[in-house]
Order: C-alpha cells, then structure tokens, then sequence
C-alpha cells in the first residue's frame, strides 16, 4: 500500500518553485501576456531542442501559472536530456506535491537530495514529509541538516517547532519558534504559531505575539480572527467589535466575524435584534451554519417569539440532527 494514500493535504509553509534567474528575466523582460512568454520560451526550444535547460524554464513558467500538466511534461522531458540537474527533480517533485501524488513527490526530493546533498528547500521537504508519518526522528535529523547548511533559515526552525508540537514536546516548540522569530523577526507563522500555544496558560503573551503578527501583516483575517476569539474567551467583549468590523472590511463575506460579532451582541449586550441581523448575515454567506440558526432561534426565544425561535432551533437541526443545544432549545419551546 503507498504509505503516503491516507494524506488528504500536507500543512506548514510550501515550497514553490524555486527562482530561476534565466526564466524570471524572460518574464520580466518582455512583461507581455502568459501566451506570448510560452511562445518565446518555445521559440527558444525548437532552437536547441536537446538544451534541457529550455525544456525547465518552459515548464517553470506553466508552473508558476498553475498549469501543472502541461509543466510537468516540461520538467520530465528536461530530465531525459539530463537526469543529473537536482533542481528539474526538485520542480519536478512540488508538482507532484500539488497533485497530492505524495510517494512520487517524495522519490524526487530524495533524487534531488542525491544530485546535491545541499539542496536546503529539497531537504526540508522531506522533513516536512517525515513529520506527516509521525517519523519525528528522521524530520528532526533533516531538518538539522538543512540547519547545517544554512543556520539562519527561519522556515527551518519554524518546521523544527511544529515537529516538536507535534510529538508533544511544547517546551522544545516553543524555544524553535522563538528561534525562528530570533533569525527573522518578521517570521510571521512563528507567532501566530506561539499565540496559540499561549492563548490558554498565558493569554498576555498570545495577545503580544497576535499583535507582532498583525503589525507584519495587517490585513491577516488570520491573525485578527485568533486575537478577537482570544479577547472574546477573556470577556473583553468590547474590544472585539473593531476587530470583526476590520475582517468584514477586509472581506464582506467572513461569515464567522459575523457569527462571532452576533455572538458578542447576544451573550454581552443582550442584544438580540442586533444579534439576530449579525447571525443572519453570517447564513447569507454560510447557510449551513447550524449554530447561527440555533442562536437566532435563542435571540428569538429570549424576545418572546416562540414560533420564530422554534423555526430557527429547527433549521438547525435539520442540518445538524445531533446538535444538542438546538435539540434543548427546541424542547424548551415546545414544553
């Protein structure tokens, strides 16, 4: 059985493809439509068809376009000129990745590895691999390689963090993400990674580091969402509503600011007709949130509209047969 066929996805940072120094000036350079770089890259192959150096650019352009197909036939007609090139089975190996062909993805790395046993993106890929196994030996000892090659690699301590996350070694994470942030203090997945760990047994570290993540990058949904549930989990009732009101403006359809904003407007303010337009905005763009319609039916319940309350408890469970605080609300209305 292919021991990579239960992975539905991989997580943590991705490696794309690499930049090629040659292919982005053509790109550059003649600043032109897709179609018109494909035709100049071709134009460059039928020149020297045994250059598999034009072979690679070509499908490092589809690549980038997100057209995998026509690039890994690129890539592989590269590598039957010169198999030898660890970059074309480091390509060739992310569009495999992509495709979710995960043993495939995993040989290539290995070859790219073999063909040059410094390729640090190629080896942190198989660490990456590794740690989905739950193999944290073997990730740990490829991370450390690739750290040896380059010891100022955040991505690299940022992935040795999650390895060590992962096999329940907080402590160990938590000095790796730290580390990351010590190497680059714009690593912004390490502090969103380290407000989570301390959203709970510290909350006023979590809130620091979802700051520092929000000064890098301050139209993260991301990064506002995990602020706001934290302050929402303190009481803070207040000081969430700039934060929902900030992702909706950044997107109009985040559905669970909504939600959280009725939900705040419910259990802080008591207000319900307030709540019920926020939950109702969240069903306009999620109609199968469940909670949001046991909530308006609670909105509902609490203004003495029992048939509107019962509707909503019972468009909940419709969706959601087990959800118990739909199936008690229904039965309190009913009684």
């Amino acid at each position: 059985m292919n021991r990579f066929a239960f992975l539905l996805s991989l997580f943590l940072f991705s490696c794309g493809p690499s930049a090629d120094k040659q292919g982005s000036q053509i790109t550059e350079e003649l600043n032109n439509s897709p179609e018109q770089v494909i035709d100049s890259l071709s134009n460059e192959i039928v020149k020297d068809p045994d250059n598999s150096n034009g072979y690679y650019r070509r499908g490092l352009y589809f690549y980038k376009e997100g057209e995998y197909e026509q690039a890994l036939d690129d890539i592989q007609r590269a590598l039957v000129i010169d198999s030898t090139v660890a970059e074309y089975h480091f390509v060739q190996a992310n569009i495999y990745y992509d495709y979710q062909r995960f043993e495939e993805a995993f040989l290539s790395y290995q070859k790219a590895v073999e063909y040059d046993n410094e390729h640090e993106k190629a080896i942190l890929k198989l660490s990456q691999l590794e740690l989905i196994l739950k193999n944290y030996d073997l990730a740990i000892e490829m991370v450390n390689k690739a750290l040896k090659i380059n010891p100022m690699n955040a991505s690299a301590y940022y992935l040795k963090g999650f390895i060590y996350l992962d096999s329940r070694d907080t402590t160990t994470a938590v000095s790796s993400f730290q580390t990351a942030i010590e190497v680059d203090p714009d690593h912004y997945d390490s502090y969103i990674m380290l407000g989570k760990i301390y959203s709970t047994s510290k909350p006023e570290f979590s809130e620091s580091y979802y700051d520092q993540a929000i000064e890098i990058e301050p139209n993260s949904i991301e990064a506002l969402y995990n602020k706001g549930v934290l302050l929402q989990d303190q009481e803070r009732y207040i000081e969430t509503y700039p934060i929902y009101d900030r992702i909706i403006e950044i997107d109009s359809a985040a559905y669970f600011a909504y939600y959280n904003k009725g939900y705040v407007l419910l259990v802080s303010d008591s207000s319900y007709e307030k709540a019920i337009d926020e939950f109702k905005m969240s069903l306009r763009y999620y109609p199968y949130y469940h909670q949001a319609y046991c909530n308006i039916g609670l909105c509902y319940e609490n203004l003495g509209d029992y048939k509107a309350a019962e509707d909503n408890y019972r468009k909940s469970l419709e969706i959601n047969p087990q959800f118990e605080p739909a199936a008690q609300g229904l039965s309190r209305i009913l009684e």
